[in-house]
């Protein structure tokens, strides 16, 4: 009796299945789900993180004119533009609509000034209104408006009033709760936000 020769199995056909193997794993969705998660997991800087969301910095000059948001407002922090500036707040875009419409010409922030504070240290300060063509005693009008009795700002207008008070009137807008506990020094004029009508209109005379 001839025996049937054994033939060894061959180890070259498992190979190429071994590599297959690893090529389909490699392009499994499970494997692309990973690489995708991690790809969607890693975490983004926040560049927003510590912006004021009601308040844009003094006489900042905004020439794009493609940008809709800081033209009209948006996001929680543009409030609109007047010749180039941004306006820092909803009450200073309340007063330049209502001085628009009473036909008051003026500019914001047009310039600024340097400004002394009792402990001799120096300081810039741009006025947030300044009326053209129009005066109160002889002087030039500045109109200041604030959201709170101690904002930083009032620090600067008190100065400014102590250095340039024979050549500016200021008028401070705001809250009542707020006029009541704001410096007598920061201004010549105080009107409630409530009573803006009246005062534009005397302006506008």
């Amino acid at each position: 009796m001839t025996m049937a020769s054994k033939t060894p199995k061959s180890t070259a056909s498992s190979k190429p299945k071994a590599a297959a193997k690893k090529a389909d794993k490699a392009t499994s969705p499970a494997g692309k789900s990973k690489k995708a998660t991690a790809a969607v997991a890693t975490p983004t800087p926040n560049r927003n993180k510590g912006m004021t969301k009601n308040f844009v910095p003094r006489a900042i000059a905004n020439l794009d004119d493609d940008d809709v948001l800081m033209a009209h407002g948006g996001g929680g922090v543009g409030f609109g533009r007047c010749g180039g500036r941004l306006l820092s707040s909803k009450l200073e875009q309340d007063l330049c609509n209502r001085l628009g419409m009473a036909g008051v010409v003026h500019s914001h922030s047009p310039r600024h000034y340097e400004i002394r504070f009792e402990d001799n240290k120096v300081a810039a300060y741009a006025p947030m209104v300044v009326l053209r063509g129009r005066g109160r005693e002889g002087k030039g009008v500045v109109v200041e408006a604030v959201d709170e009795p101690n904002a930083p700002i009032l620090r600067k207008i008190v100065a400014f009033r102590a250095q340039y008070g024979t050549e500016f009137y200021v008028i401070l807008v705001g809250a009542d709760e707020t006029l009541e506990e704001v410096p007598l020094a920061s201004y010549d004029e105080a009107c409630s936000a409530t009573n803006l009508n009246t005062l534009i209109a005397r302006l506008a005379e």
